[in-house]
């Protein structure tokens, strides 16, 4: 089995932008510019520690492990009110860790958590 692993990169504001930039000159001359950045990125130390809280580690591995059917049923898991996880899971999702997907269940729709990737590795540009 193939081990899948999320990058997150911690780099300057400026490089950033630089890259950002040239980026966007490439898609206004109708080129493609692949940035060297890819998975997640963050600016400083401080936001990669208010991504991976204590709390929000301890989910992330919860949901890669015991693979919750429910955002209830991660709650569950790891201890914690289904609206503190409802909304840690949001944060997850927005930084590419965690996708949310629809599925049928006995009361309707619910949504799945699923980590996308077994191992996470910071790097610092």
């Amino acid at each position: 089995m193939k081990i899948r692993i999320k990058k997150i990169q911690i780099i300057s504001r400026e490089e950033l932008d630089r890259d950002s930039l040239k980026v966007a000159k490439a898609f206004d001359e109708g080129r493609i510019y692949k940035s060297k950045y890819n998975g997640t990125v963050v600016e400083s130390l401080d936001i990669l520690h208010s991504l991976l809280t204590e709390r929000r580690l301890a989910l992330w591995r919860a949901i890669r492990d015991h693979k919750p059917e429910s955002i209830s049923d991660a709650a569950l898991v790891v201890g914690r009110s289904f609206r503190a996880v409802h909304r840690d899971l949001q944060y997850l999702e927005a930084y590419g860790l965690i996708s949310m997907k629809k599925s049928k269940g006995k009361r309707g729709d619910r949504q799945v958590p699923t980590s996308l990737a077994d191992q996470l590795h910071v790097a610092v540009a």
